[in-house]
């Protein structure tokens, strides 16, 4: 790496720590591009250079916490047990995580989950990841026939995904919904969907 990519590098993470230093000790309407680039020590230009909006911004300077909130309830996720109740431990984990600080998280989501994939590299990564993962907790109930085999990994996991991301938009809409809630509800989804809504002949 060259002086010239050193020095942008380093101009990014002090835009970056300053953002995510503003975003998360006030008001995120508050926290202008001029604002992060003054704490940052750089003209407001060379924040436009790194990132395009405030979006961009807090999505690079944000999601390093949720990536690392996700990570910790993987870690510590039952390795046995009955699937809806280990995803439970997950989502869980998540709404707690984002009651910490609903409005900036509310911003961040609004800011970038109705956005092209390509302008949110992040949660882009994030999500297939996440999407990975659902897939292979799938394909291990399928592999040791506590689910059908015919069952299709990705639609199952997209739709239990949808499932918690709808609980969260209730979440934020409605200030006196609570993590476990939040969690119970989905938790409630999840068993009915693994249930199957079919009735049998002999019913």
């Amino acid at each position: 790496m060259n002086r010239r990519e050193v020095s942008k590098a380093e101009t990014r993470r002090l835009i970056m720590a300053a953002a995510r230093k503003l975003f998360l000790e006030n008001d995120v309407d508050r926290c202008t591009m001029r604002a992060i680039a003054r704490e940052a020590g750089v003209s407001p230009a060379s924040v436009v250079v790194h990132f395009k909006n405030k979006g961009a911004l807090m999505e690079a300077a944000l999601t390093e916490d949720i990536e690392r909130t996700t990570a910790q309830a993987l870690a510590s996720l039952p390795a046995e047990g009955d699937l809806a109740e280990r995803l439970t431990h997950i989502w869980r984990a998540m709404y707690s995580f984002y009651d910490a600080n609903r409005k900036l998280y509310r911003a961040l989501i609004r800011s970038t989950v109705f956005e092209p994939e390509a302008d949110t590299p992040f949660l882009t990564w994030q999500t297939i990841t996440f999407f990975n993962f659902l897939e292979n907790m799938i394909d291990e109930e399928k592999a040791t026939g506590r689910m059908a085999s015919s069952v299709d990994s990705y639609i199952l996991a997209a739709a239990l995904f949808s499932q918690y991301f709808g609980v969260l938009i209730m979440f934020y809409r409605d200030p006196s919904m609570t993590p476990a809630m939040a969690a119970d509800l989905v938790l409630a989804m999840t068993k009915q969907t693994l249930a199957g809504l079919d009735r049998h002949p002999e019913d």
